[in-house]
């Protein structure tokens, strides 16, 4: 099998009967307007012609963004087959067909699955979709006795390392994250911060032991946070050369690609002109930012009724009781709320209310608005944590079960889809449930 980097996430493996597109995105920015692409990826379009496949890993916009999926020409979507995940997928195959999309393969969990609907050939790609937290999917390709596993921003632990190793029996490449992906406010930034990079590269080199892979190729990573109020999230970030180092000096082997280079899966692989070419990229002060938007109270509490609104008829109130009052500081409007998911209130108090986190206005709208707003706010990383810490993160497990579709009440929770979901999950997912929470800062 044939490795193309094309840019930050997206790759392009080239097998012996076919090829498949991994979560493009070519330009533009994304998380509300907070990433931007760094350096620019660089897709060759005569390899749409052999492009048969397009996997999508999960729904956020770094691995699914919908206007590149929109710029392909109408013969690919006509032709080409998108690979999701089983869960959740209903929405997101509506959401395809709507951009001219036309066939799909839904892939279960830790399955081995034959591409091909020749069932005399014995040597097609066959393809295994590991589901992970709420919405997110890695997938391993198998091909002439090869497996490139693409990890993108899952974080796998090492117990499930072990389920993946059984399924799998052997991994050649594993692609995996090595930076910062967002930031959950903790002040001082200096000190969490420097210690979230810290781990993700001991995390990537540990699942590298754990999958006892050959050889990892650092990705998923080449963005810079791009507004004026997360910027400072930049100088605390990996580089690629960071990642390469941090695995060659631990006898682990790496491979580095710059957008546009390819690695021939089971070959020897030079990366002193990809770590070059990095090196030689503009420095982060020198890169443009967006300067910050306003919006008025009266839209961030609109925002909010229609939310907290959603979430309490989603949500049995025994659990919402559970979560106390959010302060919140706003500095663009020098105001302050308040709001309660258990009433579904949200109202301005004294400015002199010590707050709980302070965000401005437009970001906090963008947060209530959107079902995936309060997870982009953690990815985007504009606003600042002061207390209450973990009030904050049950609040965030509440918005991301809501986004991901997983709803607490006994009209929802009893079933057969959520049933199911539930027996597929019993291997790898309480150890997954735990890891996620211990890893997220």
């Amino acid at each position: 099998m044939n490795i193309r980097f094309v840019g930050h996430a997206c790759i392009v493996v080239e097998c012996s009967d076919t090829s498949i597109l991994m979560d493009p995105w070519f330009s533009g920015k994304i998380f509300n307007n907070s990433w931007t692409l760094h350096p620019a990826p660089v897709f060759d379009s005569a390899l749409l012609d052999r492009i048969g496949y397009l996997w999508i890993s999960h729904e956020h916009p770094d691995h699914c963004h919908f206007p590149t999926l929109g710029s392909f020409p109408d013969s690919f979507k006509e032709r080409v087959v998108i690979l999701f995940q089983t869960r959740d997928s209903e929405k997101m195959v509506s959401a395809f067909k709507k951009l001219g999309y036309q066939r799909f393969r839904l892939l279960p969990h830790r399955k081995i699955v034959r591409l091909s609907d020749d069932s005399s050939d014995a040597a097609g790609t066959t393809v295994y979709c590991y589901h992970a937290g709420l919405m997110d999917s890695a997938l391993a390709v198998l091909n002439d006795g090869q497996v490139v596993l693409n990890a993108n921003d899952v974080r796998i632990s090492t117990a499930e390392c072990g389920l993946i190793a059984k399924d799998l029996r052997h991994v050649d490449v594993l692609l995996n994250q090595f930076s910062l992906a967002g930031y959950a406010g903790f002040d001082p930034p200096e000190r969490f911060l420097s210690e979230r990079a810290k781990q993700i590269l001991h995390n990537m080199s540990a699942v590298h032991r754990a999958l006892d892979a050959k050889v990892t190729i650092p990705f998923a990573s080449f963005i810079y946070f791009s507004s004026e109020d997360n910027k400072y999230v930049n100088r605390f970030a990996n580089t690629a050369k960071d990642a390469y180092n941090y695995l060659i000096e631990r006898n682990l082997n790496a491979a580095v690609l710059f957008p546009g280079d390819s690695y021939e899966v089971g070959s020897r692989h030079d990366s002193s002109q990809a770590l070059r070419r990095y090196e030689a990229l503009a420095v982060w002060d020198a890169l443009p930012y967006d300067p910050i938007e306003t919006k008025p109270l009266n839209e961030i509490f609109d925002a909010y009724a229609a939310m907290s609104e959603q979430i309490r008829e989603r949500y049995a109130r025994a659990l919402l009781i559970l979560l106390r009052p959010v302060t919140m500081r706003i500095p663009d409007l020098d105001k302050t709320v308040v709001f309660s998911l258990a009433n579904g209130t949200i109202e301005e108090v004294p400015g002199s209310t010590t707050p709980d986190l302070s965000i401005n206005s437009q970001p906090l709208w963008f947060g209530f608005k959107f079902p995936f707003g309060i997870q982009t706010l953690g990815v985007s990383a504009r606003f600042q944590l002061h207390r209450n810490f973990r009030n904050w993160k049950l609040h965030r497990i509440v918005f991301s079960m809501n986004n991901g579709g997983v709803y607490l009440r006994t009209k929802y929770v009893f079933t057969s889809d959520f049933m199911h979901y539930l027996r597929s999950r019993l291997a790898g997912g309480m150890a997954q449930a735990v890891h996620y929470y211990n890893t997220s800062l």
